[in-house]
């Protein structure tokens, strides 16, 4: 009963997603970060391939990484007097403390919710989930969910807005 070349494949891909993970939560300087999380949203779309969600793993990688990240580099690597910053990450320990704190008490929480509501993880026999092909999904967005899709484009598009003209006044 040995190790399958699935298994350690997924193995690999979980490790891109966690340890580039790490690195963007403790380092202290912003390019390590930003580089680290292309690697985590890469593996993040490598997961999404083990779950037989295609759709959702190409999506991950032509918006986020594609697009966030890359964004987000060229904001770093464009920003006036980086070299100058030495630390971007840093904590107080009260800080540190409330946010270990309630992430402690939401992990806690959400362990409770899902050993209380447990019959709603397990799945009935032959019941299976639906298999949709991109165009059944484009079609789905398009016609039932219209008014999601694009409350959710206008919510983004606010927040850009948003997002502009916060940066405007603190370049002033």
């Amino acid at each position: 009963m040995g190790i399958e070349m699935k298994e350690v494949v997924f193995i690999v891909v979980a490790l891109l997603t966690v340890v580039p993970c790490l690195i963007v939560a403790f380092s202290r300087n912003i390019l390590y970060s930003a580089f680290s999380l292309f690697f985590t949203l890469l593996g993040t779309s490598g997961l999404y391939f083990f779950l037989d969600a295609e759709f959702l793993a190409i999506a991950q990688v032509v918006v986020y990484i594609g697009g966030v990240t890359v964004l987000l580099l060229f904001a770093i690597l464009l920003t006036k007097n980086i070299q100058e910053i030495k630390e971007t990450n840093a904590l107080s320990m009260k800080r540190a403390y409330f946010a270990g704190a309630s992430s402690f008490i939401l992990l806690a929480s959400l362990i409770f919710l899902a050993v209380k509501e447990w019959k709603f993880f397990e799945a009935g026999p032959g019941t299976d989930y639906p298999f949709l092909t991109l165009n059944q999904l484009g079609e789905l967005m398009l016609n039932k969910y219209l008014l999601p899709f694009e409350a959710a484009s206008i919510l983004l598009l606010v927040v850009l807005i948003g997002s502009l003209v916060i940066a405007k006044r603190a370049v002033k």
